[in-house]
């Protein structure tokens, strides 16, 4: 996914009120679904129409302004923090002010109580309570807007014309903002008060309340955004009400889910941050009003939507948390895979989506994304979250079920997957406005040579041949189960083939590493100062033989040797890979290196999951346990302990804090995952649910773990309890419990 472009002014401001900055990073973030809240430290949505902060439903900004007034002074923030991604409590206290009866209102006198909920759209409560000795009269007043801006607007694409704003009505207690967009849609954002304003206007609403000492007022507003024919609610909740539906809620999925506990109160913390991440990011599909499940969205604020690969190495990471998020997960993709040849969304029959859209922008077709399919790497990575889900599962109905999309993404890989008949998988754009880079360093710059000269398409990926590898082998084992033995061994000796010409292709002897990528004939420079412009001889595969961490996810498919795993695992836990916090993106002896880019030296939480878990794999536990420490003393240092989708990836030293990327998005699906896909490496987890095994190999707590429990955690029909304890250098596994069906457990010491 590319970083936002320029941010842009998408409401009208005054002179000098707002300029475009970065997302602050301590914005409070609420999550739903497809609607979520991002507003400042005190609950408010300003600057009006700042690209970080607004009410989001259905890709669009429903509400661009929304801000307290206290006697026409901003609150004062005494603390705020957000339960679970649903619930923000904001403390605020008036500042020192004039009263409206001309004596002088002190500080610290008038407390404020402001709690905000997600239930289809925003609910904020305020409660004023008078601590002064005196009674006071306060005026409140509410400024709003709605500029109903598109997802994509917001993070920076400029559009040559927009649709229609109706003139916003208002009652004694509501105002209705409305927006007929050019795809011919009409939107709406409901506000309403309770009580009635003393005043109110399209933009503004005001109270003037009376308070007698230790005497309490409270006010509850309800914003709704509203599409097409969505009516509005008929019966009106209280606060309350809502809060505890939606508690409920969290708690009845939390009973289901894995419960992480652990001797370290920090990691305690992190984990049950990721695993709230997880429920919020669940996004409802269905037909109509029926939801049929719930597929992992990839992350707030710009990727409020599910993502094929995203989305999939989410649903990988979280197997040991809750197996259904991969299976609604899985049967949302099937249900949009792929169906004909349509350059305009680089689309193909059998191919797995992208990014899926529904904003105004996408449905007037100025935008690709009604699904958009330039991923190179969700096809393979579909059959590889299948198989390992059926691996924690075993369901053979659901299983059953995903067949037929599972020999759709094959033939996809077969058919269209290589556009140049050399054996591998390689992406080139079709169409004028998809991604440039198809991989999951997607950005325009991310896939350079040395000499900053953008590789050229066809663009064939190292990590994603290992996919395809690991994809065909495990496709071949299911194949095995419903007794196609033929088709199986075929398949099995394509990957052996891909396994053997990609060892002859990619491997680079000078550098005991591999290649990033295979790139095409020509080359475009890019506007880098000071690089090279040669050219290398027309007619040849050109390898980009820089040092990334892509090469790192070869371990985690298990395509290469253990000699030449060892080579790699060296590799990226040298200096100029290792920052200290995590493996960079790409070494910083690189020309092109830069840590504060998206993917040119960076440091992404999710890219070290699948490396720890790599070099696991393989053996080296040591390796995974640095990525596992660095990670974990990152996390310390942000918000609610939350891994953010990146960071920058300078050198850690002494006394050091991780730099903040500041349009990260947070949470982000696969970064709150990277901890259970991180333990499943460091545990040894190898779960057979169709023979109903569980196999643990060399598990190993890091040195700042004295102890680790898993209650609930799923295999197949069974339920086990394991705990974890770490004695010298040796880790301990103990059985607790076993509820369900019988379970084989077995520890391995090797």
């Amino acid at each position: 996914m590319p970083p936002p472009a320029t941010l842009p002014v998408t409401h009208a401001a005054e002179p000098g009120e707002f300029q475009p900055e970065p997302r602050r990073v301590n914005n409070l973030t609420l999550l739903d679904g497809k609607v979520f809240l991002a507003t400042t430290l005190a609950g408010d949505i300003t600057p009006p129409g700042a690209p970080d902060v607004g009410l989001f439903f259905q890709d669009t900004r429903f509400l661009s302004h929304y801000e307290l007034r206290v006697n026409q002074h901003r609150a004062v923030v005494l603390s705020a923090s957000v339960r679970a991604n649903q619930l923000a409590q904001i403390e605020l206290t008036t500042p020192a002010a004039i009263n409206r009866n001309s004596f002088e209102l002190p500080e610290n006198t008038v407390h404020i109580r402001r709690e905000q909920v997600l239930d289809d759209g925003l609910f904020d409560r305020l409660r004023l309570e008078n601590y002064h000795l005196q009674p006071v009269e306060l005026e409140l007043e509410l400024r709003f807007a709605a500029d109903f801006a598109d997802v994509f607007e917001v993070r920076g694409l400029r559009r040559e014309r927009r649709g229609l704003y109706a003139t916003p009505q208002s009652s004694a207690s509501s105002v209705v903002f409305r927006y007929h967009g050019l795809d011919q849609l009409d939107r709406r954002t409901v506000v309403e008060f309770a009580p009635a304003p003393d005043e109110l206007t399209p933009r503004r609403a005001c109270f003037r309340v009376k308070l007698l000492p230790r005497q309490a007022w409270v006010l509850e507003v309800r914003i709704a955004p509203l599409a097409g024919n969505d009516p509005p609610r008929s019966q009106r909740q209280r606060f309350d009400a809502v809060a505890k539906t939606r508690q409920s809620a969290f708690q009845a999925w939390s009973r289901q889910a894995t419960v992480f506990e652990s001797s370290d109160d920090v990691f305690n913390t992190c984990l049950a941050t990721s695993a709230s991440d997880f429920y919020a990011l669940r996004i409802p599909f269905g037909d109509g009003a029926a939801v049929r499940g719930h597929a992992i969205a990839a992350g707030i604020p710009w990727f409020a939507t599910p993502f094929g690969r995203d989305s999939l190495i989410a649903s990988l990471q979280t197997l040991p948390l809750d197996p259904a998020l991969a299976a609604d997960t899985l049967r949302y993709l099937a249900s949009y895979q792929g169906k004909k040849l349509d350059p305009r969304r680089d689309e193909a029959p059998g191919k797995i989506l992208h990014e899926m859209r529904d904003g105004e922008m996408t449905r007037a077709g100025e935008m690709p994304f009604d699904p958009y399919y330039g991923s190179i790497d969700s096809t393979p990575l579909f059959l590889v979250a299948l198989s390992e889900w059926y691996q924690w599962t075993g369901d053979r109905q659901l299983l059953h079920e995903l067949m037929p999309a599972g020999r759709q993404a094959l033939q996809w890989m077969e058919t269209y997957g290589d556009t140049d008949g050399d054996g591998f998988l390689d992406y080139q754009r079709q169409s004028e406005r998809g991604l440039a880079n198809q991989g999951w360093k997607d950005s325009w710059d991310a896939i350079l040579y040395r000499d900053g000269v953008l590789a050229a398409a066809p663009v064939a990926l190292c990590e994603v041949q290992g996919y395809a590898y690991d994809a065909r082998y495990r496709w071949a084992r299911l194949l095995r189960l419903i007794g196609e033995t033929a088709e199986a061994a075929r398949v099995e000796l394509e990957a052996q083939k891909l396994a053997e010409k990609f060892e002859r292709t990619f491997w680079l002897p000078e550098e005991n590493f591999y290649a990033l990528a295979l790139a095409g004939r020509n080359r475009e420079k890019t506007n880098i100062p000071g690089q090279s412009t040669k050219y290398n001889a027309a007619g040849e595969r050109q390898p980009v033989a820089v040092i990334t961490s892509n090469p790192g996810h070869l371990l985690w498919s298990r395509i290469v040797a253990p000699e030449r795993a060892a080579l790699v695992a060296q590799r990226l836990m040298r200096e100029d890979m290792f920052s200290g916090w995590g493996v960079r993106t790409l070494a910083a002896s690189e020309p092109v290196f830069n840590p504060l880019s998206y993917h040119r030296g960076s440091v992404w939480p999710h890219d070290n999951a699948l490396l720890g878990l790599g070099m696991a794999l393989y053996g080296h536990s040591d390796a995974c346990e640095r990525i596992f420490t660095g990670l974990y003393q990152a996390a310390a240092h942000f918000r609610d302990l939350r891994l953010p989708e990146l960071f920058v990836g300078v050198e850690r030293r002494d006394w050091d804090a991780p730099v903040y990327y500041p349009v990260a998005c947070s949470p982000q699906a696969w970064a709150s995952g990277a901890w259970f896909m991180l333990l499943q490496g460091m545990l040894g987890l190898r779960p057979n649910a169709p023979q109903r095994e569980l196999h643990i190999f060399n598990p190993r707590l890091p040195a700042w773990l004295d102890w680790l429990r898993l209650r609930n955690l799923r295999i197949g029909a069974s339920q086990v309890s394991l705990e974890f304890s770490r004695h010298g250098d040796r880790t301990f596994c103990n059985v607790i419990e076993v509820q369900g069906e019988a379970l084989m457990i077995s520890v391995d010491f090797r």
